[in-house]
């Protein structure tokens, strides 16, 4: 098999993958990015696709020079079908990660993926990300806590980056505000009625009780652009201390806390979790410290419980892959006792 016969392969074998940008479109967009004529395109879904439809791009510049890509869909009619049917309508916004690359993270030395090209045409009804492939692993296959800690730290330095961008950037962002947490609110009670359990109908109950002083909290906080989604998952560890998270669908101005909550939630012990919130307040800034520890892991508590709502009012009957596989209902209740908001 010759030079570029790899890459022919493979664009055969897909060729029947249902795309929204067309190959004639993308060679022409990787051609005016890279400033230079493409020999070969070859396009193959990727397996790390989750909610939006994902390809990986292998570009030939010439016979001995090839790089990777990928190609992110954020369509409507893209979403993978789990996605499609569970995610809550109010989210999808396909312009938000668009704009988001465009409008913020292009403009900082953040260590995020490049953007190379990129579309948001609502009348066209389309919306993709050109993007650098960053070579690393999901921060949840690394064992190893002080790694976590470098993470939090990362974060906390992302957040002071971003801080200016609150008040406004171009990009649709969500804005963590009182309706904001009031809708996830109504939408986790609804389901834990729905599941009918003395546990959760007793927490949709102290919930509807006492979760507007947690609301108070909340946006009291300070601001700024979060990932909204800051999961392990979602993150990538590479070489040379790098991190990149990855898919900014839910990017959102909001507490930085609710980006630590996500990234130390799940099975550590208090402990741990102590030490990456730890290492967050020491690179945070001033603002973000609040008045001391006390305040801070207060505020964390709120964040968590918001965490744990999300994730219960997702949608009806929905079950989290494996990697968010975690006693959700059970953390609230934990949270929501530790906090000692409202009647018990």
């Amino acid at each position: 098999m010759g030079e570029d016969e790899p890459l022919r392969a493979m664009s055969h074998a897909h060729a029947h993958t249902p795309r929204g940008l067309p190959d004639s479109e993308l060679r022409a967009a990787i051609e005016r990015s890279f400033g230079r004529a493409v020999t070969e395109v070859a396009r193959v879904p990727s397996r790390y696709a989750t909610s939006a439809a994902l390809e990986e791009v292998s570009v030939a510049f010439s016979a001995s020079e090839c790089i990777s890509l990928i190609l992110k869909d954020l369509g409507r009619p893209a979403l993978l079908r789990d996605a499609a049917r569970h995610k809550p309508d109010f989210l999808h916004d396909p312009r938000r990660e668009v704009e988001t690359y465009r409008e913020i993270l292009s403009k900082l030395d953040l260590g995020t993926a490049q953007c190379h090209a990129a579309e948001a045409n609502g009348d066209a009804r389309r919306f993709w990300l050109l993007l650098e492939k960053v070579s690393g692993v999901e921060l949840y296959q690394v064992g190893d806590l002080a790694r976590w800690e470098d993470v939090a730290r990362w974060l906390a330095r992302m957040h002071r980056r971003l801080r200016p961008w609150r008040q406004g950037s171009g990009a649709p962002l969500l804005v963590h505000d009182r309706d904001h947490h009031r809708r996830w609110a109504e939408r986790a009670i609804a389901a834990l009625e729905a599941a009918g359990s003395e546990r959760a109908t007793g927490l949709a109950a102290r919930l509807a009780r006492s979760y507007e002083a947690v609301i108070d909290e909340l946006v009291a906080l300070p601001r700024t652009v979060i990932h909204g989604e800051f999961h392990a998952s979602n993150v990538l560890v590479g070489d040379h201390g790098r991190v990149c998270p990855v898919d900014w669908e839910m990017a959102a101005v909001g507490a930085g806390v609710t980006d630590l909550a996500a990234l130390s939630s799940g099975g550590w012990s208090a402990g741990e979790r102590r030490r990456m919130w730890a290492a967050y307040r020491a690179e945070a800034a001033p603002e973000e410290r609040l008045a001391g520890e006390r305040e801070f892991v207060r505020a964390l508590g709120c964040a968590s419980l918001a965490h744990c709502i999300q994730w219960l009012g997702w949608s009806p009957g929905w079950q989290p892959p494996p990697e968010h596989a975690h006693d959700w209902l059970g953390e609230a209740c934990e949270q929501i006792e530790e906090l000692e908001v409202g009647p018990s």
